[in-house]
């Protein structure tokens, strides 16, 4: 029986599972893709110029695909996005088990799939805060909520594909992807309401009566001028650059160094990697109720939740033993698991809805472009200088990052307006 209530939430309950389907299926792929080249091929190189193929995309799509959201609506890209990356997906093993798949076709059907997938993660964006006010859900728990999966989907996603594959091979996980995206499409395009925001409305009757709108190129700069000319903004996101360039080494690099050179058993990398996954579930479930409360000062949370992965970070120069060490990738997972929900908030109250998806896509491709940077410069840094010497680097690098964020005057400003419970303590962007 449905009840008023229910269907008021149905869109935003909607939302978030079409996001938790999409992000397992990704992580799936993450672990499917490697061992499916690697079944067919042998070939370690094979696998690795694949994996680059389905990586290569995010920067570009994330900026073109954000201007995309604008131009034709989040919910109708959002739908697109995810059934064509549901099709590209799935003529990877329908092909394989018919016609063949040479792998020049195998990398250009993975790219194709990126590049449609990541519109859609920035439609999906930029569709929250409409779905979320339609429901009179808090923005903080709606946010969490929505957050949460990309952390349970690193939890359950690559040891259900292992498994998996185990069962029937990687070419089940892939269909399993292909579904996944499929579903993803259909809940949106069946739940999600068709409105558009008054804005939006409001900017596309202003671009008919001055004639031809923008070019894709300057819609995709307004987003990262936009960020520029908005303190708040800037502030907060060069933050999150900067850590995505300081942390995104710890899976891939830093983690496996450590458990091979320093637990002397490299196998132990999968318990670290649960536990900072585990830890990173707690906290994202957790931010929702405890900003209420504990974390209503917007401000201590950020700066807070980056000072605890500092210190870290700066314990694992140590080079303790297991046991410690459960703890210290336990505390960066918790730690880190209320800053996407916080940063999403206040994007959305600084920003016109008509141009969420441009700043989303901006802010996506700078988080992709540090990455790859920092996982290549931890990696020479570890075989050049040592393990220990390494993470002391990095951990004096965070030191730095932790000092400018307790200095800017944007960024303490948040302390306002958690104080206030509402947008009116976020700095206006510049006009």
């Amino acid at each position: 029986m449905t009840t008023p209530d229910t269907v008021t939430k149905r869109p935003l309950t909607a939302l978030i599972a079409a996001n938790y389907l999409s992000w397992i299926g990704n992580t799936m792929t993450l672990v499917a893709v490697p061992l499916y080249v690697l079944d067919i091929s042998g070939s370690p190189a094979e696998a690795g110029a694949a994996g680059f193929a389905g990586a290569l995309p995010m920067i570009i799509a994330g900026l073109a695909g954000g201007v995309i959201a604008d131009r034709i609506g989040a919910r109708r890209t959002s739908v697109w996005a995810d059934l064509l990356a549901g099709v590209f997906m799935a003529a990877v093993p329908l092909l394989h088990s018919t016609a063949g798949l040479a792998l020049p076709v195998l990398m250009a059907l993975l790219f194709l799939r990126t590049l449609a997938d990541a519109p859609g993660t920035a439609a999906r964006l930029s569709l929250l805060p409409r779905v979320t006010a339609q429901t009179g859900v808090r923005s903080e728990t709606a946010n969490s909520l929505f957050h949460s999966a990309q952390r349970v989907a690193f939890v359950v996603g690559p040891p259900a594909a292992g498994v998996l594959t185990g069962i029937t091979g990687p070419a089940a996980v892939l269909y399993f992807d292909a579904l996944s995206f499929l579903l993803s499409g259909l809940f949106v395009a069946i739940a999600v309401p068709r409105t558009r925001p008054a804005d939006a409305e409001q900017e596309q009757e202003r671009e008919q009566k001055q004639g031809a709108r923008p070019g894709l190129v300057r819609e995709v700069s307004e987003g990262a001028r936009y960020i520029l000319r908005t303190p708040i903004l800037a502030a907060i996101i060069s933050v999150v650059v900067c850590t995505n360039f300081l942390d995104d080494a710890l899976t891939p690099v830093l983690l496996p160094v450590y458990s091979r050179e320093v637990l002397d058993n490299a196998d132990l990398v999968g318990w670290l990697l649960a536990a900072n996954g585990i830890g990173a579930v707690v906290g994202s479930f957790a931010y929702a109720p405890a900003s209420r409360r504990l974390l209503r000062n917007r401000w201590a949370t950020f700066v807070g939740c980056f000072a605890l992965i500092c210190v870290a970070r700066l314990v694992m120069a140590l080079e303790a033993g297991l046991w410690p060490m459960l703890l210290v990738t336990f505390a960066i997972g918790l730690a880190s698991g209320p800053i996407n929900p916080l940063v999403t908030g206040v994007v959305e109250r600084v920003t016109p809805a008509n141009m969420l998806g441009r700043i989303w896509g901006a802010v996506m491709a700078m988080a992709f472009a540090a990455a790859p940077i920092g996982i290549f410069l931890n990696g020479w840094l570890t075989e050049q200088l040592g393990l220990r010497t390494t993470l002391a680097v990095f951990g004096g690098l965070y030191v730095l990052l932790i000092a400018y964020a307790l200095t800017n005057r944007a960024l303490r400003r948040l302390a306002d307006e958690g104080a206030k419970g509402s947008p009116g303590g976020v700095p206006s962007p510049a006009r």
